[in-house]
């Protein structure tokens, strides 16, 4: 709970143009409702086995602690690693638009001005919903910038490949209605098989009730480091269950 509520007060206190939080749901500790396809993906990306784990443009920088620690977990590491990395150039620029029609939300981004020379780059979009409310185990009733979905190329693999050097524009359809029932889909095999009937959740948290937004990050996947990203809240946005 410490470090959520850290990463919380790093929100108010920074804008979206120089600080974006995602949070990746996974069954740990113990099993989670907001969990989807697309953040068990992640999970196996970074291998977390522990939560919360958090990572500053990639880098792995601890874990939680008690609603007591937040305030010394801000001072110490979020606030600091955040001043650190603000000072570091970045090495792309993103473009990005977003517009949702009905059940859909269509993303157009762009990667132009790149410096970096990884043969390892992939343009990430992500769906994600600002708050959900759910009172989980460790206390907290308001959870931010949940990641319900994650775009996936023609081989269903998350994000895109950049070649070194090279730039390009990417477009991607969220389907509303299909990651929820993806969702739900994953959370029932998730009591079924998973924990063979002898779980179930009280609660499913598939359901994408609104306030969406739309994150876009350029990601050296060699070394996990973030090398730009931005932010935008799609209008519109629609209720899927």
């Amino acid at each position: 709970m410490g470090a959520g509520l850290a990463f919380q007060a790093a929100q108010e206190r920074y804008t979206r143009d120089d600080l974006i939080v995602l949070s990746y749901h996974v069954h740990i500790p113990l099993p989670d409702p907001m969990v989807n396809p697309s953040t068990i993906k992640r999970q196996e990306f970074y291998g977390v086995n522990s939560s919360p784990s958090y990572f500053f443009d990639g880098d792995s920088d601890g874990g939680g602690g008690s609603a007591d620690a937040a305030k010394s977990i801000f001072d110490s590491k979020v606030d600091p690693t955040i001043d650190k990395h603000l000072a570091v150039p970045p090495e792309a620029k993103l473009g990005l638009r977003a517009t949702s029609t009905g059940s859909t939300v269509k993303v157009k981004a762009t990667v132009s001005k790149l410096t970096n020379k990884s043969e390892k780059l992939r343009l990430h979009i992500v769906l994600a919903e600002e708050s959900v409310a759910f009172s989980g185990e460790n206390g907290e009733r308001f959870h931010s910038m949940v990641v319900r979905n994650m775009a996936v190329d023609s081989k269903d693999a998350q994000g895109y490949a950049i070649a070194p050097g090279k730039g390009g524009t990417f477009e991607y359809t969220f389907d509303l209605a299909k990651a929820a029932a993806a969702a739900k889909a994953h959370l029932e095999d998730f009591e079924t098989n998973t924990r063979k009937g002898e779980y179930t959740f009280r609660e499913k948290k598939h359901e994408i009730k609104g306030g969406l937004v739309v994150v876009a990050f350029l990601q050296d996947e060699a070394t996990k480091k973030i090398l730009q990203s931005v932010f935008l809240k799609p209008t519109g946005s629609k209720a899927a269950n």
